[in-house]
């Protein structure tokens, strides 16, 4: 049965239709087949923004009571939320058949690994090796049954065994699939590469499976949440953390436009759509403080889209990395409407106003003074003031980082995204028939070579 062909009925708010007889090879089954706490999430704490008194309570961002108050069109949030369960049940559903199979009462973890990126010396000779191959098996293995991918998980030990999770830091039913760091758009995207040069149509049938995922996980709204099926907690936020929302839009906007070719024109139409809505969402969520349109938190409430908080030491705030990579994206749009026009000259304008110097940043040692070093950005800057803000797990609110002990080292506290960013925009300023008023100087060296990678 096609894993994600009952969710078809979201599309009608965008007078989408897609029948499952068109992508039959979407929906067949696999042939074959740390940053983040992996313990059960604490309810999002009360952002400084989101004044409502539900959310002081820790009710779910996604609570029916929350939904009838603040949504615009509760009907459509609900049979979201119904989707979402029914999908959850067939995920865990499959789980349970493989375990009886199997002899097996529970799952075992997948094996580790950091991260998983399609990188450059993944080229068209590598794809053709038995690594190349070995890897793409995994893959395809790793695939849940709703379409998406797991986080944190290595593939080069082989296909995924009878019984194994999905996710690899517990054996408990979490993360089975994410757009977090990266997840399901890159698998999708080595998928992409591996047929470009071997072409299989398992290759494509899991790809397509992939773009049914994010269709489905699509918020009513045209945002994201981390995990889907939802997982609860702050993982029910409309997520910017770690370009999740910017690398579902790219992933969907690439589909739209046809690539790759065999994306059938009906998906190639929903994911038009849906990368549509997506962006409204964007404009929707960007921050205005005192009337001045800003740029963009981490974390946003699903449905106030008012900027919230995640783990414990990721504070309501606003965010340099992310909005900066945001900011590169819907450069890329056209046509420029006059309300993308302003949002993105705010956002230029908020980050030019927050750039530090006098600092280097370096994941694994830290920040250091450098004079005559920079730009540079915090991570996060508290709405209102534009400090840079820092916590520990303990989740009080520090301005130094120095202060910092339990996560000093291993986040990315500081980071560069914006001056590729910037010099981006003053292109695209130009060309749009304005010059900007200044420029960035270049930052050299490693730094623009930092990867800003969170591990727990």
């Amino acid at each position: 049965m096609c894993p994600w062909c009952p969710l078809t009925d979201r599309f009608v708010s965008v007078s989408i239709t897609i029948g499952c007889v068109l992508i039959a090879a979407a929906c067949a089954p696999s042939k074959v087949g740390p940053r983040d706490s992996v313990v059960p999430p604490p309810a999002p704490a009360a952002s400084a923004v989101v004044t409502a008194e539900s959310t002081r309570r820790g009710e779910p961002l996604l609570a029916p009571t929350r939904i009838k108050a603040l949504a615009a069109r509760p009907e459509a949030w609900m049979s979201y939320i119904e989707r979402s369960r029914k999908q959850r049940a067939i995920d865990s559903s499959a789980m349970a058949a493989e375990l009886r199979s199997a002899g097996k009462t529970a799952m075992v973890p997948a094996p580790f690994a950091r991260a998983f990126e399609v990188d450059g010396s993944m080229n068209a000779a590598w794809f053709l090796t038995d690594s190349a191959r070995k890897m793409a098996e995994s893959i395809l293995s790793f695939q849940a049954p709703n379409g998406g991918w797991s986080k944190h998980v290595s593939y080069a030990g082989g296909p995924r065994k009878p019984g194994q999770s999905y996710f690899s830091e517990s054996a408990e039913w979490q993360w089975i699939s994410t757009i977090d760091n990266s997840s399901t758009t890159e698998q999708m995207q080595f998928l992409v590469l591996a047929d470009s040069v071997r072409s299989d149509e398992r290759f494509r049938a899991a790809y397509l499976r992939g773009l049914g995922y994010l269709l489905a996980a699509q918020f009513p709204n045209g945002c994201w949440p981390q995990v889907w099926p939802l997982m609860g907690g702050y993982h029910d936020a409309a997520t910017f953390n770690d370009d999740a929302i910017t690398n579902a839009l790219i992933t969907l906007q690439r589909a739209a436009t046809g690539n790759p070719p065999f994306v059938p024109e009906p998906l190639r139409d929903s994911a038009s759509a849906s990368v549509t809505l997506g962006i409204a969402c964007v404009l929707d969520a960007q921050v205005k403080v005192n009337g001045k349109l800003t740029a963009w938190g981490q974390q946003h409430d699903p449905l106030s889209l008012q900027p919230t908080s995640a783990r414990s030491y990721e504070l309501t705030s606003l965010t340099a990395q992310e909005s900066a990579n945001l900011m590169r994206f819907l450069i890329r749009q056209r046509p420029v409407s006059p309300r993308l026009f302003v949002a993105i000259q705010a956002a230029a304008d908020w980050l030019k106003a927050v750039k530090l110097e006098g600092y280097t940043y370096d994941f694994e040692t830290g920040r250091h003074d450098s004079p005559g070093a920079g730009p540079i950005w915090a991570r996060m800057y508290e709405i209102g003031t534009n400090r840079p803000i820092f916590s520990d797990r303990n989740g009080i609110k520090l301005y130094d980082w120095n202060l910092l002990k339990d996560r000093r080292l291993g986040y990315a506290w500081y980071t560069y995204a914006p001056v590729l960013a910037l010099r981006q925009y003053e292109a695209w300023l130009r060309r749009n028939g304005r010059r900007p008023a200044g420029s960035i100087a270049s930052v050299s060296g490693s730094q623009n070579l930092q990867r800003d990678r969170e591990s727990e």
